[in-house]
C-alpha cells in the first residue's frame, strides 16, 4: 500500500501542475474569435487546412541556447497532424521567412512569405525564462485575412513544455472546429508484467509518452476507467481474492475499496455526473448489469435479471440509456436499455459474437469488437442499429475499443504484431498507429477527457 501511495503522490503532483498551467494561461487578444468555427467537421469529406508552424523564437534578449524550441515545435507538429483536421507544413526548409528578422506580432512579419508556402493558418511563438519558469507566447494567425485568431501566454516549468504544447494545440482544434482537442488526455490500460500473469494498471499520455505505473500489488488488476474530471481512476482487483472495485483518487493520493460484493464487481463506467457506476455484478451467481453509488458502493438499481450473462455496460451520452452485451439470444450481442432497465432493444444482428461497446458523446456512434473471419475486428454502429461499418482489417484479434475525448479517434487492443499492444486509428479506420511496444501485453484501454 505504501508503494501505491507513493505512485499516486507523483501522479497528483503532475495533475496539480496541469491545473496551474491552465490557471496561468492568459488571452493576449481580448476579442478572440473562439466563438467562430472555421471548419465544418460534419461534411462527408473534410479538406484538411494547410497549417505552418514557425520555429519558436527567443524573446527579450534571452539565451538562445535554451533547448526547448525544437522539441516544443515537434510536439505541436505531431499533435496537429494527428488531429485529422490539418495538413501540417512541417519542414522549416520550405519556409520563405527569415526567422532571424521576423517577429511574432502583427506588423513584424510578412504574411506573403507564408501564403506562398500554401499555408492558410500560421502558428508563431516565442519564449523566455525567469529564474524558475518557462514563459511561452503562442499565436494562431489566419494567413488569408492577415489577422490573429487568438493568442495565449503560458507559464510553467521547462520540463512541462510537452503539456503546454498539448494545451495550446487543444485550443487550436477547439477554435477551428468547435470540438475539444485530445492532446492533454490520458490513456489507462492493463499490462501483463510476467509469465505468472501479474496484471498492473498503467497510464500514459495519448501519444504514448509519460508512462506511469499506478498499481503495484503483484496481483490481477483489470478494467481501468477514468472519471470525467480525470481526477480518479476506478479498476477491479483480485488482491483480496475476489474481483472487487477500487477507486484511485489522484487529487488526494489515496485508494478506496468501493464494491466488494461476492463475485463480480467489474467493467465499471462512470456516469456523466461521476456520481454513479454502471457495472457488472454477480446476483445469484449470474453476471448482471447494475448501477451503484461511486461514493458508497451502495446498490442503486439492478438493471437486468435473467439467466443470460450480461456484460460490458456503457452509458449513452445523455445518461438515460445504457449499451451492454448479452447472450440471451444464444450468442453475445449488443443491446440498449434505458437507465431503469426498461425499453430493451437489440442493435446488432450480424455476426455471432459482438462485445465491448463504447458510446461516443460527440459522434453518437457505438464502437465494438466483432468476430469476423475467425478474428476480432473493430466495428461501429448507430444506436438504432443502422450503418454497421467494419473499421479494422488487421490480422490477429482487435478488441477493447474506446473513443477519444472528441470522437475523432479510437484506441484498441491489437495482437497484429504478435504481442497485444495498443493501437489508435481515426473514426473511419484510417491512420493506424501503434502507441505501445515491448514484451509486455497491453490491453483494456480507457481514454480520459482532457486535463
Amino acid at each position: 500500500m505504501r508503494r501505491l501511495i507513493m505512485r499516486l503522490s507523483t501522479f497528483s503532483t503532475t495533475t496539480a501542475t496541469m491545473f496551474l498551467l491552465l490557471v496561468c494561461s492568459q488571452l493576449l487578444l481580448a476579442n478572440s474569435c473562439h466563438s467562430k468555427v472555421y471548419l465544418e467537421i460534419n461534411q462527408p469529406n473534410i479538406r484538411k487546412i494547410p497549417l505552418a508552424i514557425a520555429p519558436l523564437q527567443p524573446m527579450g534578449g534571452q539565451d538562445k541556447m535554451i533547448e526547448i524550441a525544437a522539441p516544443f515545435r515537434d510536439v505541436m507538429v505531431s499533435d496537429l497532424d494527428f488531429s485529422t483536421f490539418f495538413e501540417v507544413i512541417a519542414d522549416p526548409s520550405t519556409y520563405l521567412e527569415d526567422s532571424q528578422k521576423a517577429g511574432i506580432s502583427l506588423g513584424t512579419f510578412d504574411f506573403r512569405d507564408w501564403s506562398l508556402t500554401g499555408a492558410e493558418l500560421l502558428i508563431k511563438g516565442g519564449y523566455y525564462r525567469t529564474a524558475e519558469q518557462l514563459v511561452l507566447e503562442l499565436r494562431l494567425f489566419n494567413v488569408f485575412s492577415q489577422n490573429m485568431i487568438f493568442g495565449k501566454r503560458y507559464r510553467g516549468r521547462p520540463e512541462d513544455h510537452r503539456l503546454i504544447a498539448h494545451k495550446f494545440c487543444n485550443e487550436v482544434v477547439q477554435t477551428i472546429t468547435g470540438l475539444p482537442g485530445e492532446f492533454s488526455s490520458k490513456i489507462a490500460f492493463v499490462a501483463t508484467k510476467t509469465e505468472h500473469g501479474i496484471k498492473e494498471i498503467y497510464t500514459m499520455d495519448y501519444d504514448g509518452n509519460g508512462l506511469q505505473q499506478v498499481t503495484s500489488n503483484g496481483g490481477i488488476n483489470l478494467s481501468p476507467t477514468w472519471s470525467h474530471d480525470v481526477t480518479k481512476l476506478a479498476y477491479t482487483s483480485y488482491k483480496r481474492n475476489n474481483p472487487d472495485l477500487y477507486i484511485l483518487d489522484f487529487s488526494r493520493g489515496r485508494e478506496k475499496l468501493i464494491a466488494d460484493k461476492k463475485g463480480l464487481n467489474t467493467a465499471a463506467e462512470w456516469s456523466q455526473t461521476n456520481q454513479q457506476f454502471v457495472l457488472m455484478q454477480s446476483f445469484e451467481d449470474n453476471a448482471e448489469i447494475a448501477i451503484i453509488s461511486t461514493t458508497t458502493g451502495q446498490l442503486i438499481r439492478r438493471l437486468t435479471n435473467n439467466w443470460a450473462s450480461d456484460a460490458s455496460p456503457c452509458w449513452a451520452p445523455s445518461g438515460k440509456e445504457i449499451a451492454f452485451v448479452s447472450d440471451r439470444a444464444g450468442s453475445p450481442q449488443i443491446y440498449i436499455m434505458d437507465h431503469r432497465g426498461k425499453d430493451l432493444r437489440r442493435i446488432t444482428h450480424t455476426g455471432n459474437y459482438n462485445a465491448h461497446p463504447d458510446w461516443s458523446s460527440h459522434t453518437n456512434k457505438i464502437v465494438f469488437s466483432s468476430i469476423i473471419d475467425n478474428a476480432f475486428q473493430i466495428c461501429s454502429i448507430d444506436p438504432d442499429g443502422r450503418n454497421l461499418l467494419q473499421l479494422s482489417f488487421l490480422k490477429g484479434d482487435n478488441e477493447d475499443p474506446c473513443w477519444s475525448p472528441n470522437g475523432r479517434h479510437i484506441v484498441f487492443t491489437s495482437s497484429a504484431s504478435g504481442v497485444k499492444q495498443l493501437m489508435i486509428m481515426d473514426l473511419h479506420g484510417h491512420n493506424l498507429k501503434e502507441i505501445t511496444n515491448g514484451v509486455m501485453e497491453k490491453q483494456s484501454p480507457s481514454w480520459s477527457n482532457n486535463q
